[in-house]
């Protein structure tokens, strides 16, 4: 076991590499809060890049904060076998992050990039509409700015990023935006952090299995203060599964998410273009050969929670050219408080804005035990087939608990004990 403070160095990013190099054989480095005679009134870590952990390694937060610095482009934590210089990242095993207390990761006070690679970045970049008018905002229409009413995807088509405009940087988010990003990993762990202000996704996983990732609260909403006025920042999911991924399990997670809580994103376009691993002005860090990648996401359960999502959804299940089947999902209580902007609980498929439903894209899913207080309760915007869906409470009397989008879109679907709210 090493202790991270006994790593001298320059910068907080080269002491926590030169800890992670130096690890003893049973592959632990304890990060506790900072003591150092650089700034040494300043107790919590700052980042310039990530930290990469190799196979066998084993992080363990002690009542820490880390936080990215403004001239951080990069992730937390991330796999050591992907992102630049790695086309085809290779299976990697035992990689671990446990948080011991309350232990923080925390965005950077001005983001250099944050949301996906549809949203391009812009400083200022306003959340408010005013706002967005009064700077003449050149992405939206003058009639929409001569009668003050942008639409939503004026609101949400741009990202704040303080490298906006500079012609050596991508104008992009991509999957540097990610919190915390593991890639190929099998025996894996992820538990007990607070993620708070992401640049993008909190979480991130492709083509992982066999791991868990649990005791995780969130703390975002698609939007922060910055130099006195409130930037819109995109894509601030929770945790994403994406193609690949299986034997997973996610449990106990709180708080809230400017995008989804949790999503699984087994997409696959109908049309694409090859692109190696590490590419930018995308979110994926893992190539795109389907011929080579499993594109499947199945046998995940998702347990205890307790959150809700400032824009989109608590969960959503997207199949494109893919499928996802034997999902457990149990216990959600969706936290949207009253009067909040609403959303939605689950949502499972799509109407094919990211690639094909098939009818057989989602099946075993069993889904029980939800509390529902937002926009939308359940809706089956996709194909589902041979799967439960028991012990719903619905409280919102202007929305159905179950809603069936296409025809033929529930097969084979037991429904028990489904309550709605009275008008």
């Amino acid at each position: 076991m090493l202790n991270a403070n006994d790593c001298r160095a320059a910068t907080d990013s080269e002491a926590l590499e030169l800890a992670v190099r130096s690890r003893t054989a049973d592959g632990i480095v304890v990060i506790p809060p900072r003591v150092s005679d650089i700034e040494p009134e300043r107790t919590y870590w700052l980042l310039d890049r990530a930290v990469l952990l190799p196979e066998n390694t084993t992080v363990v937060l002690q009542n820490c904060t880390i936080k990215l610095s403004d001239r951080c482009r990069d992730n937390f934590f991330r796999t050591a076998n992907c992102g630049f210089g790695f086309p085809d990242p290779a299976p990697i095993r035992n990689v671990h992050i446990r948080g011991e207390g309350t232990c923080v990761l925390q965005g950077a006070d001005h983001p250099r990039a944050t949301g996906d690679g549809s949203k391009r970045i812009h400083n200022p970049c306003p959340h408010r509409p005013e706002d967005i008018i009064a700077i003449d905002a050149d992405w939206v229409p003058e009639e929409r700015k001569r009668n003050g009413q942008p639409n939503f995807w004026d609101i949400h088509d741009h990202s704040y990023g303080t490298d906006a405009g500079k012609p050596d940087e991508s104008q992009y988010g991509d999957w540097r935006d990610i919190g915390v990003l593991f890639a190929n990993a099998e025996d894996f762990s992820i538990e007990n952090l607070t993620i708070r202000e992401t640049h993008g996704w909190g979480i991130s996983l492709e083509a992982c299995s066999h791991g868990r990732i649990e005791k995780i609260r969130f703390d975002a909403r698609m939007s922060k203060e910055i130099d006195g006025m409130l930037m819109n920042m995109e894509n601030q999911d929770g945790i994403d599964l994406r193609n690949g991924c299986h034997h997973i399990l996610i449990s106990d997670i709180t708080g809230e998410t400017g995008d989804d809580v949790i999503a699984l994103t087994a997409i696959v376009p109908d049309k694409h273009t090859f692109v190696p691993g590490g590419s930018l002005r995308n979110t994926h860090v893992m190539h795109n050969d389907w011929s080579r990648r499993e594109r499947d996401i199945h046998d995940v359960t998702i347990r205890n929670v307790t959150a809700f999502s400032y824009l989109c959804w608590m969960i959503r299940l997207l199949p494109a050219n893919t499928r996802i089947y034997n999902v457990v999902i149990d216990g959600l209580i969706d936290s949207r408080p009253a009067g909040h902007p609403n959303g939605g609980v689950l949502l499972l498929g799509d109407d094919g804005g990211y690639g094909t439903n098939r009818p057989e894209s989602m099946s075993g899913i069993t889904i029980s035990n939800v509390i529902c207080n937002s926009g939308t309760a359940i809706t089956i915007a996709g194909f589902l087939k041979d799967s439960v869906i028991a012990n719903v409470v619905n409280r919102n009397p202007q929305t159905e608990a179950v809603r069936v989008v296409r025809k033929n879109g529930m097969v084979n679907v037991a429904t028990s004990n489904v309550v709605n709210a009275e008008s």
